[in-house]
């Protein structure tokens, strides 16, 4: 499932899959959303928190993210496909919320990448006590993870958790657009049961979203950031 570094343009052609003659996956192909809303926002939905951004994975899907925001809440409810996960007393859970498109039109693309090379930073006074958190040492003013993410529109009596065995949970249809809400931590199959907490003084405003380039550096800094999601 780990993916080579995306692009950040639709002129990034190298990575494209070799699967035959097929129409280009470029913005001129992408369904226009209406005059002052962006894919994704349905009429009377919040807006987006920056603009969107097209990413392209290392086999040549291409998606458009768009930043919905950041916050924390104490405990991760059933939406989640199992028991509720609640936070200790002084800490909470870290989530971020985007909009995903899949800019292929014709053909379904996973999400492998979003959750082997995409983080979740926080401020290092956030770490809490006996910190777990993935990518933090003593010299950075961040502490970092991977994510897990639950589709929240994912339709009644499906199990939005994108981690698990099951691949369909990650590979969104053509052209379609997926709303997400990731967690900073992953358990070993990438679900949000796996979520680690910080302590309930971290500051949203200070929250990342970032692509990182070698998914198994130790810190941000050391794995190269690609880019990173405006959130707000």
């Amino acid at each position: 499932m780990a993916l080579a570094a995306m692009c950040l343009s639709a002129g990034c052609g190298s990575g494209e899959r070799d699967d035959g003659p097929r129409p280009p996956a470029d913005s001129s192909s992408r369904d226009a959303a209406p005059a002052g809303e962006s894919p994704g926002q349905e009429p009377g939905e919040e807006k987006p928190s920056g603009p969107a951004v097209t990413v392209t994975d290392g086999e040549g899907y291409r998606f458009e993210v768009v930043g919905m925001g950041a916050g924390t809440v104490p405990e991760i409810g059933e939406e989640n496909g199992g028991e509720a996960v609640s936070a200790r007393p002084g800490h909470v859970f870290v989530h971020v919320d985007v909009a995903v498109r899949n800019l292929q039109k014709d053909r379904s693309a996973p999400l492998g990448d979003v959750l082997t090379h995409w983080r979740i930073d926080v401020p290092r006074s956030a770490a809490p006590e006996g910190n777990t958190l993935r990518q933090c040492d003593s010299y950075s003013e961040h502490c970092a993870d991977r994510i897990s993410c639950l589709r929240t529109d994912a339709p009644p009596g499906e199990d939005g958790d994108m981690g698990g065995l099951d691949e369909k949970n990650r590979t969104i249809p053509a052209g379609a657009t997926w709303r997400l809400r990731c967690f900073l931590g992953q358990s070993t199959f990438a679900s949000v049961s796996g979520a680690k907490e910080v302590r309930d003084s971290v500051d949203p405003g200070r929250i990342r979203l970032l692509r990182v380039e070698d998914a198994g550096g130790f810190t941000v800094e050391e794995s190269g950031i690609d880019l990173e999601i405006p959130l707000g």
